[in-house]
């Protein structure tokens, strides 16, 4: 049997689509024949992965991730160069090495932890999907009812439910006892679906005779064909397309571009060990110690804690706003969004419908125009209908409540209309005594009607019985004959009617839910009494069928009532905001086209200045056929009717996103939803999708960055990167613009954190090259890296931003987090200065003590003889091994000091990319702090003793300081005039190459 057969199961003759799956209304399948096709099939449940790995095994490799393994070839390098000290009988007892081989076995662990943390756990979705499906279900097999495992259920098995449970498989009911099913498990909307089994519909969704699996039971009996099983039903897609990989996140592919600069690292290394290995006069240990603190240097040991607290912190302010992150990646990979594909209602609209327009007595009124006291009893009249049929109520336990702050429940429409009414009538509940319900049936959209009769009892005692219809307009106004205008009533000619139907559609091209009501008063006959004592239940079909057709005509049409879904507060300048910043937005709703049209026109996702081709041909009164492509800035597109392959529709897709600057796809499944967020990601977007439904799991998973509702189902929310704690499209913009500053004082604590590496290099090639006796020790580089380079860094996170980063474009393509431009200012602008200043510093020192620089090129190999005592400086003093080590742990300390002083300067001008320092301010506090901080580290290490763990003795550092103020003051200038050509020459080479920031 082929999938299209199997796609229109629903439709088509009952007993036809048992014989073609083999089974029987009354009998079932024979549970020789199940089995048989449950081994050909397999079961009926969902293929989801596996729990993928162990939390032990998922942290050990994010710790072997990256740099975390030249991490480790060092901390052993350190325990072995410990050993062989230990095993040197010249050698004291020194700790070292095994102090490094600790602190770097300490980053080791912190670096992977990090990377675990925040690395989303994507097992939450699978165990969602898990959960919906229920463990036992009863089917009828060989004429018997039997209760079996649901898992073991198969196509044609007919299932027998009743209220309470949660249905199987998918299935199309052939019995139906006031049945009534939620799809809350699915659509995270708890809205009662009446099963009909004789309404069909070629959307499944829009067909009443079908249940959906994991959907719940809330009323009646039921007995239902299976047509769909496991992955086949509409659930069981959502979950195989939930379940495909997910593209690679911001901070995932930064991770992976400082992988591809550890292998140049390592490769680099790996050159240097073996020019360096063949060097003369120096020892095997010493050899050894150079590169392992060549490579610590070189390696970006700060990034893991940057990364992590940078997205933490922003995990945080987005929590204050209104923003749950589940995904800590999410957070920077937001900012970088170019496309967002958003539901309809939720985010863009709030929540709460209310009644717009009414048009009774021949005029139509805006709701807010209308006042109790100057209403006529025309417009009462039908604000009384529609509060006497409806089925909605204020929820219970809501004493002290305001009477307008109440909470009801019941549907939309109903809602809307109770709370418009409860400003007319003061009390609801006795308006309904008044008006006793006989009888009801409720609005299906199988007849497009809700039909009541109530009792009323005059002054006299006399009972009067009035029959109430609620429906569709055209269908109202088909069983009407007349209707008030200006309180005269008159008949319903076709002109009458056609005005109305007119101010039907008129409503609906705006948005607008409305509804026609129409009344008559019943003669208490006993056919009448005898057909309404039933109530209209669905088993008493036919009896309903009489009545409408002997009473339900001749009706007075009492008007109409719209209702609409306000848009969210300031929803229309965030939708500018997004435009501004070089986001398209695009809407994916399951709703009816026109309304999703008017909606997007209300909210600005069809701009102003945009018009579809229904607007272009309504403008030019011309057919839409004679439309010109190149006139159409907007497309509204009624997805029902692309009946064409996937593949077809994925190349119109690709077409419409090109071409059209607004989108919106109406009446959308779940695999074209899927397929447009693919096609955008393919076409070089950053996709993040909003979503509340498991239609939408799909999607959200697919995207880059997923988005949840927070009234929305379980699935989707496990399965989204962040949740909204307030359904507002504003909160999601306010985020975006969030990540956006994250990155951008990414890139601001990237820039200071490796300024010093230039100076470190330099150390290195200096006594690697000239043969200069200037190493700096390992515990002083890991001080350097943790005291003066990270912990600084942090307070850079909490910077604001220079300007309005929500109208900058972002770079898609040169996502990069360390670039060139970042690499020259960090290593060449900056690092050049601070590297020049480490070594005048060391020069005036060793010159102070007196070894003139003349005198230090070539001295290393006598320097670091530990035999060699009677080594003699430039003013013939003779220095023991003992002494030269004393000033090689001066000398350490005066390297620290002055690389503390030029990033406690470095840290200030940091606080700016562009923008003028003294203009941005100095308002970031911890920032302050931190330079305090450095400050007093400054003092610290010049009065600090401690040779023998940290390699410091005290120091006379002022006559030092004099000789890198000019250093501190070029830097300065540097800084400044880089900025001022910045902003004043825009777009010059120099911001090529030296702009490193705004995304």
């Amino acid at each position: 049997m082929d999938d299209n057969w199997k796609s229109t199961l629903h439709l088509g003759d009952i007993d036809r689509v048992c014989w073609r799956l083999q089974s029987s209304k009354s009998e079932g399948l024979s549970t020789t024949f199940a089995k048989k096709r449950l081994l050909l099939n397999g079961k009926n449940k969902f293929t989801l992965p596996e729990r993928p790995e162990s939390k032990l095994r998922k942290f050990l490799r994010n710790c072997f991730y990256g740099f975390g393994i030249i991490l480790l070839i060092s901390l052993i390098f350190c325990f072995i160069l410990y050993h062989l000290r230990l095993q040197s009988p010249h050698e004291k007892s020194d700790p070292e090495y095994c102090i490094i081989g600790v602190l770097l076995s300490i980053i080791f662990l912190l670096s992977g932890l990090f990377r675990y943390l925040h690395d989303n756990d994507d097992y939450g979705v699978v165990a969602a999907f898990k959960d919906l499906m229920p463990m036992y279900c009863t089917v009828r097999r060989d004429g018997r009812k039997q209760i079996i495992r649901s898992e073991d259920v198969v196509l044609g098995d007919i299932l027998l439910i009743t209220y309470g449970e949660r249905i199987a498989a998918d299935v199309r009911f052939f019995v139906s006892r006031d049945l009534e099913v939620n799809n809350v498990a699915l659509t995270g909307y708890s809205v009662p679906v009446i099963i009909c089994p004789d309404h069909t519909h070629r959307d499944k969704w829009g067909s009443r005779n079908v249940g959906f699996a994991c959907s719940h039971v809330i009323k009646g009996y039921g007995e239902g064909l299976v047509i769909a099983c496991g992955n086949d039903s509409e659930v069981g897609i959502m979950a195989r397309l939930s379940m495909e990989p997910r593209p690679s996140s911001r901070p995932r592919r930064h991770i992976k571009q400082v992988t591809f600069y550890t292998y140049i690292v390592s490769i680099l290394m790996f050159f240097i060990l073996l020019c360096t290995i063949s060097l003369e006069g120096l020892t095997f240990q010493m050899l050894i110690e150079f590169n392992v603190s060549l490579t610590i240097s070189l390696a970006p040991l700060y990034l893991p804690t940057l990364m992590y607290f940078g997205l933490w912190q922003t995990k945080r302010t987005l929590l204050e706003s209104g923003c749950y992150v589940r995904n800590m990646e999410a957070a920077s990979t937001l900012g970088l969004t170019t496309v967002i594909c958003s539901s309809l209602i939720g985010t863009l609209t709030i929540r709460s419908w209310r009644v717009s327009e009414l048009f009774a007595d021949g005029e139509l009124e805006k709701s807010e125009h209308l006042r109790g006291a100057d209403l006529n009893e025309r417009f009462l009249e039908l604000i009384r209908a529609s509060v006497v049929c409806n089925r909605a109520y204020v929820t219970p336990g809501q004493r002290g409540v305001p009477r307008m702050q109440k909470t009801l429940d019941g549907t939309d429409y109903e809602k809307a209309l109770l709370k418009f009414a409860m400003r007319f009538y003061p009390s609801i509940l006795q308006l309904r005594r008044r008006y006793e319900r006989l009888a009801n049936k409720p609005y299906d959209k199988v007849s497009h009607l809700q039909v009541s009769v109530h009792q009323t009892v005059d002054e006299d005692g006399e009972k009067t019985y009035h029959l109430f219809v609620r429906g569709y307009w055209s269908v109202v106004l088909r069983l009407s004959s007349n209707y008030y205008v200006k309180s005269e009533l008159v008949e319903l000619d076709d002109i009458r009617r056609d005005a109305i139907a007119n101010i039907g559609m008129r409503l609906k091209k705006v948005g607008r839910h409305s509804y026609a009501f129409g009344s008559k008063v019943l003669s208490p006959d006993d056919q009448m009494l005898s057909l309404i004592s039933i109530g209209f239940a669905y088993k008493e079909k036919k009896s309903f069928e009489k009545f409408m057709k002997l009473y339900c005509n001749s009706l007075c049409f009492l008007g109409l009532i719209s209702i609409y879904n306000p848009p969210s507060i300031n929803v229309r300048q965030a939708v500018d905001r997004c435009r501004s910043a070089g986001i398209k937005l695009v809407l994916l709703t399951r709703a009816e086209l026109s309304f999703a049209r008017a909606v997007a026109k209300t909210v600005g996702v069809i701009g102003q200045d945009s018009e579809t081709i229904e607007d272009v041909a309504a403008r030019l009164n011309i057919h839409e056929s004679e439309v010109k492509r190149s006139m159409i800035t907007a497309a509204a597109i009624n997805m029902q009717n692309w009946q064409k392959k996937l593949h077809h529709q994925r190349w119109d897709t690709q077409q419409l996103l090109l071409a059209h600057v607004d989108l919106v796809f109406a009446d959308i499944a779940v695999e074209q939803r899927h397929m447009i967020v693919d096609v955008c990601q393919q076409l070089g977007a950053v996709v993040t999708v909003i979503g509340s439904s498991v239609h939408d799991t799909s999607a959200i998973r697919r995207a880059n960055v997923g988005v949840a509702e927070c009234a929305s189902s379980h699935a989707s929310q496990s399965s989204a990167d962040i949740i909204l704690l307030e359904d507002n499209f504003v909160t999601l913009v306010n985020a975006i613009a969030e990540s956006r500053l994250l990155f951008e004082n990414m890139k601001k604590a990237l820039a200071y954190a490796m300024s010093p590496n230039m100076a470190v290099i330099m150390v290195h090639l200096s006594f690697i090259l000239i043969m200069i006796p200037f190493r700096l020790f390992l515990i002083i580089l890991l001080l350097l890296d943790i005291f003066v380079n990270t912990l600084p860094a942090l307070s850079l996170f909490y910077e604001r931003p220079e300007l309005d980063l929500m109208n900058m474009k972002p770079k898609v393509f040169d996502d990069y987090l360390i670039n060139r431009r970042l690499i020259f200012v960090a290593y060449i602008q900056v690092g050049i200065v601070e590297a020049s200043a480490v070594l005048i510093s060391y020069l005036v020192y060793m010159a102070y003590n007196g070894f003139l620089p003349r005198q230090l090129m070539g001295l290393s190999v006598d320097w670091y003889d530990d035999s060699v005592n009677d080594l003699v400086d430039s003013y013939g003093q003779e220095w023991t091994r003992e002494a030269r080590r004393q000033l090689e742990y001066e000398i350490s300390t005066v390297v620290l000091i002055t690389l503390i002083i030029m990033q406690c300067v470095n840290l200030i001008l940091t606080k700016t990319i562009r923008a003028d320092l003294l203009k941005h301010g100095f308002g970031n506090v911890r920032l302050n702090i931190a330079v305090v901080y450095m400050i007093c580290l400054g003092f610290l290490f010049t009065f600090l003793n401690c040779p023998d763990y940290l390699r410091t003795s005290p120091v006379n550092y002022s006559p030092v300081f004099w000789y890198i103020l000019p250093l501190i003051v070029l830097n300065i200038f540097l800084e400044t005039a880089r900025r001022y050509v910045l902003r004043h020459f825009p777009g010059s080479w120099l911001e090529e190459e030296m702009l490193y920031g705004y995304l």
